[in-house]
């Protein structure tokens, strides 16, 4: 929440946005074109990635992730390093 507000304010005073397509974020990355589901995909604040459950009592997604080093909210030890190529 922290994070969500602080992007807010700087967009409120200094102008910009919070909510952006994963392909703001990596545009020469053409699977954000090719991968299934990425038109769902968001970045909150240039740091939290978001894929959204769209379907009714799913217990699982595939979500698309670039090549980089990417945090588990859950669990801020597991830090992982996708191939650009990964879905979790």
């Amino acid at each position: 929440m922290r994070h969500m507000y602080t992007c807010l304010l700087r967009v409120h005073k200094e102008g910009g946005t919070c909510f952006d397509p994963l392909m703001f974020h990596y545009p020469q990355d053409d699977n954000n074109f090719l991968v299934n589901g990425t038109e769902h995909t968001f970045i909150v604040g240039d740091a939290i990635k978001v894929s959204p459950v769209l379907e009714p009592n799913a217990t699982m997604i595939d979500s698309y992730f670039p090549n980089g080093y990417w945090v588990d909210l859950n669990d801020y030890s597991k830090v992982v390093n996708a191939s650009g190529n990964d879905t979790a």
